[in-house]
Order: structure tokens, then C-alpha cells, then sequence
């Protein structure tokens, strides 16, 4: 499948992500989005844990512990973990609450305890488990038996505020931790409250959030049913199976509408849901939903599907380093003009991106624009992929 050249490819790019992630690790066990200089030098625990994931499984537990107590000490009282931090831990955050920050934190407190029995640790951060929990809690409408937020992976409350399902999904992976948890530690009480709040928000999804078979965007006064990168969240958090026909019903719709024809690898949502002047960088392929495909596949036994993912990444780097997505010229200038109009371009570090975008050898001489380079969560998920060839013996 992979010749001997393209196999020393992947791994020198697999050695760089090792090298990225290290860099972009702090002190203090905080980990930033993007260095310094670029567009989210921040710590966002949406990609810290995500990333987070991946270490976890390459057993550096280490550094997932020392993470994980920079989260203890980051969080609100309130419960929330916020959008992002800077770097010293201070909450900088520009949007509205994050819930699935606090699924996937505490997702990753279990994923830690099961990998390592740290029995300590879970009872260092049992107050923050029941902090986050009640954090969660306030989110959850009974009559809908779905939680209720703004925000979700995209940030963009025009197509995620309501009941989403990044946010559904990822809190009640966060719901089940927590339960696990309590169990381990014999709050039998706590253990049996969370097992029925997971128990119940199940019943929400299962008649909200899935439709003909296949999870959907979004349930509110407006329905979302288009293919949308979140509707992996129950492969990325381990809550159905590869091989359920809900699962493989919704990679298939995310493939068939996602995929981008000219540039390869697969689009976070359809065009439209960005326009005008969402699209930052211009409409594109993003790495760590490319890469999210590639592993599905491989997980699934379908190698031959998963070929075409890998291959995006060997054709998408800047020396090794993965950007967040790739665009084109075209579409790149076709955001640019909607974002000056809207005003967008010049908040939160837009306009800077775009000049360093616009300065770039790839724009110059191929007319594509890598946006955000390097993406430290595009170079987890691409560690997460290279071991999943690895246990299938194609590298």
C-alpha cells in the first residue's frame, strides 16, 4: 500500500509530531494550541485533552498526570473549565461556556485512572470531579433529557447553540467517567446519582440526536442534519462501536458530503454553515477530522478506505510540521473580502494569521494556504493514526 519512501515519510512526520507536542508542552502542564507568534499560543483543554487521548495511549502518563493537575487548578468554582488559558493559566477566554470542555477533562481523569490504577489521583481531584459534574448539571433540561449550550467543537453558536451533539456526546463520556470514578473510590451514592444522569441523557440522544440511523448536528427550534465532523464524537469517545450501523451510517454521510474534491481529506461542516466570513483561512480540509477518518477505518478493518486519509499528510506539511486545514487561493480571498466586510478579519488574531498565510512559499508558489501551522492537536491525531498503522502492519 505505502512504498518504502512514502513508510520513512510517514514515520519522519510521526517523529515530528512527537517533537511538536514536546515543544509546545509547558512547565506547568499546561499545552498550547500553536506556538507563539502564531494564532492560538493559548491553552484550549478542548485540544488539550484531545490530545491528552493520544498520550495517554502512547503511555507518557507522566505528562497526561501533570495535565490533568493543571486542569484541577485552572478550574472555575462554578465547576466550568473554561474556553482557553494563557499560558500561566489564566483564563482568556473570548466566548461563552464550553461544556464539552468539561466532559472530555473529566473523560481524561478516567482514561488516566484505567491506564495507571493512580488511585491517589482520583482522590486529589474529587472535588474537581464533582465540581465539573455539577457544572454539567446546569446544563441538563429533564423535559428534553439533553444538555443545553451555546458553544460547541466549532465555536460557532449560529449552527451549535442548542442540543448538540459534541456536547451531548462528550458530557455523557464525562458522566461516565465520573461514575467509574466513583465507584473506584466507593461513594457508592454519587456512583448510582451519575450512573442514572447518564442512564437518562442516553434516552435524550438516542430520540433527539439520531435520525434515519446516523447521528445529526443539532436538535433545537432548528434541526441540523447535515454531515458535520462532530457526529464522530461517539468513535472519538469510544461510546459505539466501529461497527454499530448508527456509527457506520455517519462516517458514510460525513464521507460522501465532507470530502473535498479538490484538495483531498474532509471539511469540518458544508460550506454554507461558514458563510459570511466564518471560513477562516478560507474553506478547507482540516488535518485532525482527516485523520479521525484514517483511524475509523483502520479501526474498522477497512484499509483500503483508510489509504487515501494517511495520503493527505504526506502531501499537506510544511517540513513536517501539520497544519490546522489547507485552502486555496481562491477561496482563501473569497473569505478574506466576506471577513472584511463583516468585520471579522480583524478580531482574534484573523488578519495576522492571514499575512503570515499570504507570506507563505505554499501560497506563493502553489496558491494554497496552510492555516495555522503547526496545529499541536493535528499532530496528536496524527500520532493516534500512525500507531493504528502500525498495529495493522501497513508501516
Amino acid at each position: 500500500m505505502f512504498t518504502k519512501k512514502e513508510k520513512d515519510m510517514l514515520k519522519k512526520l510521526y517523529k515530528k509530531s512527537l517533537e511538536v507536542i514536546n515543544s509546545l508542552y509547558l512547565e506547568n502542564g499546561g499545552i498550547l494550541a500553536s506556538p507563539p507568534g502564531t494564532r492560538y499560543p493559548y491553552v484550549y483543554p478542548r485540544d488539550a485533552a484531545l490530545v491528552l487521548r493520544v498520550l495517554n495511549r502512547i503511555g507518557e502518563h507522566k505528562k497526561v498526570k501533570k495535565s490533568l493537575n493543571f486542569f484541577i487548578k485552572v478550574q472555575r468554582e462554578t465547576g466550568e473549565w473554561a474556553q482557553r488559558y494563557d499560558s500561566n493559566g489564566n483564563i482568556a477566554s473570548y466566548r461563552p461556556p464550553q461544556l464539552d470542555c468539561n466532559g472530555l477533562i473529566l473523560y481524561m481523569f478516567r482514561m488516566y485512572y484505567e491506564s495507571t490504577g493512580d488511585k491517589k489521583f482520583v482522590e486529589k481531584a474529587w472535588r474537581s470531579i464533582n465540581l465539573g459534574m455539577e457544572f454539567i448539571k446546569e446544563h441538563y433540561i429533564p423535559e428534553e433529557r439533553l444538555l443545553f449550550s451555546l458553544n460547541s467543537i466549532h465555536e460557532w453558536p449560529p449552527i451549535e447553540a442548542g442540543f448538540e451533539i459534541w456536547v451531548n456526546i462528550t458530557c455523557y463520556s464525562g458522566i461516565r467517567a465520573a461514575y467509574k470514578l466513583a465507584l473506584a473510590l466507593g461513594e457508592k451514592d454519587k456512583a448510582e446519582e451519575w450512573r442514572d444522569f447518564a442512564r437518562e441523557l442516553w434516552i435524550g440522544i438516542s430520540k433527539k440526536l439520531i435520525e434515519k440511523n446516523r447521528f445529526i448536528k443539532l436538535a433545537n427550534h432548528k434541526y441540523i442534519y447535515d454531515a458535520d465532523v462532530s457526529e464522530m464524537a461517539p468513535y472519538i469517545t469510544r461510546c459505539v462501536g466501529v461497527n454499530e450501523t448508527v456509527m457506520r451510517n455517519t462516517v458514510r454521510n460525513i464521507e460522501e458530503n465532507l470530502w473535498d474534491d479538490e484538495l483531498s481529506g474532509i471539511n469540518r461542516y458544508l460550506e454554507k454553515y461558514g458563510e459570511p466570513g466564518r471560513n477562516n483561512g478560507g474553506y478547507g480540509p482540516y488535518s485532525m477530522y482527516t485523520a479521525w477518518m484514517a483511524q475509523y477505518y483502520l479501526d474498522s478493518g477497512n484499509e483500503n478506505k483508510a489509504e487515501k486519509y494517511v495520503r493527505w499528510f504526506l502531501k499537506y506539511n510544511r517540513e513536517g510540521l501539520i497544519p490546522e486545514h489547507v485552502s486555496t487561493r481562491e477561496r482563501f480571498e473569497k473569505w478574506r473580502r466576506e471577513a472584511i466586510e463583516t468585520g471579522r478579519y480583524y478580531e482574534v488574531g484573523r488578519k495576522e494569521e492571514a499575512e503570515r498565510a499570504m507570506r507563505s512559499e505554499e501560497y506563493r508558489k502553489k496558491g494554497l494556504v496552510y492555516w495555522v501551522v503547526p496545529l499541536t492537536w493535528a499532530h496528536a491525531e496524527y500520532i493516534e493514526m500512525y500507531h493504528k498503522l502500525q498495529d495493522t502492519g501497513l508501516v
